[in-house]
């Protein structure tokens, strides 16, 4: 029996595999986030979930800081004909990447579902709930 790895390093985050449906995306303290970091961060996501229905749970500390091109760029372009997104719940402990976080999402909606907040147990609820919601109804 081989055990396939369950964390995987980018050079801005961690991301862990927690279930066959949910992996959490744990970005580093200090980091810049900017269009390729962000790029490389979604295709390991990508690599690791393959082509299995999921949900993101994603972590952003305070002390982050970004580049323009970061929020110029559909990093989930790929997620709408290739992945199998189901939802994604972001917590961002500083209120102003928050609120560029739901800026991005509002020029870049997704198909899936999306929670963009400060607190991380209402994230998890939140996350809970529409995957108990979408394996009852099937969407």
């Amino acid at each position: 029996m081989t055990l396939e790895p369950r964390e995987y390093r980018t050079s801005i985050a961690t991301l862990i595999v927690v279930q066959s449906d949910l992996v959490e995306i744990h970005y580093h303290p200090g980091i810049v986030f900017t269009s390729a970091a962000v790029r490389e961060v979604q295709e390991m996501r990508r690599k690791v979930m393959g082509n299995k229905p999921h949900a993101t749970l994603t972590i952003i500390p305070e002390d982050v800081d970004y580049r323009m091109d970061a929020m110029q760029q559909d990093q989930g372009r790929l997620d709408r004909t290739q992945s199998q997104m189901l939802a994604s719940a972001v917590v961002a402990r500083a209120s102003m990447i928050e609120l560029l976080t739901k800026l991005y999402f509002s020029y870049f909606p997704q198909l899936h579902r999306v929670h963009v907040t400060d607190n991380e147990a209402g994230a998890r609820a939140w996350l809970a709930t529409q995957m108990e919601e979408i394996a009852r109804t099937g969407s």
